[in-house]
């Protein structure tokens, strides 16, 4: 069965990707769920917001409880939020890795669960998380954002092979150095923030940070037909820097 009135649940839409990721598939006549921890004034008014908790468990269940009465349907989810904690390994504790696979490992999951019954009966399902290059590079002090990051990939490829059956497809974005709010906050941190980025870029093959709108543009692709033979992959957006 194919729904007609299925829409877009976007969870997390802090400014930068997730924004923009809103901002794209609403504008594009989307019908559009966006769920947070915070409620955004800012959004269109057209854009339901699903205001919790990320880490509650029973949230992502909640969420697509709610997008399906709305609309009756849904076909693509994207996951944007990260969390990521840095401080030696002596000093971490238990709760502060939690807290990391709870965002960025459970919280995927667990929105894949809740979401694949939805996704099966449209035909055209697709879902998309957005990653991160740490999964694939080593970096001191940021133990549970590598380490969740990595475990991502390992799901992305096991819901590839459980749903893709029924026509749902998994994929993720692994993005790089990203001009964001949420990159842009290690940058601040150091003495010299210009100088340092602007030496960090020379090791970039392409010379500079990604724009947030050059890794939605991939996340659209990963959601349309376009690609649809296309699941169980991870797409890196970091300008060739994981590639030298």
């Amino acid at each position: 069965m194919t729904m007609t009135n299925s829409c877009c649940l976007i969870v997390g839409g802090a400014p930068g990707i997730g924004q923009l990721c809103v901002e794209a598939f609403h504008h594009g006549g989307r019908p559009t769920v966006v769920v947070d921890d915070v409620h955004r004034p800012d959004l269109p008014e057209a854009v339901v917001q699903i205001t919790g908790e990320l880490a509650d468990p029973d949230l992502p269940r909640q969420a697509i409880a709610t997008a399906l009465e709305r609309f009756g349907g849904i076909d693509t989810v994207i996951v944007t939020p990260s969390a990521m904690h840095g401080q030696p390994i002596a000093d971490w504790t238990a709760a502060d890795w939690d807290r990391a696979d709870a965002i960025n490992v459970r919280l995927p999951f667990l929105l894949a669960q809740a979401a694949a019954p939805a996704l099966r009966q449209c035909g055209n399902g697709s879902i998309v998380f957005l990653s991160s290059t740490a999964a694939r590079r080593g970096q001191p002090l940021t133990h549970a954002y590598q380490a969740t990051k990595a475990g991502l990939e390992g799901l992305v490829r096991s819901l590839a092979a459980e749903l893709g059956p029924d026509g749902v497809r998994v994929n993720a974005v692994l993005a790089g150095w990203i001009d964001t709010p949420f990159n842009n906050r290690y940058w601040q941190g150091l003495d010299d923030p210009e100088g340092a980025r602007r030496a960090f870029d020379t090791t970039i093959p392409l010379r500079r940070h990604g724009t947030a709108g050059e890794v939605v543009s991939v996340i659209r692709f990963l959601t349309s037909p376009d690609s649809s033979y296309v699941t169980g992959t991870c797409i890196v957006v970091d300008g060739g820097a994981t590639a030298v």
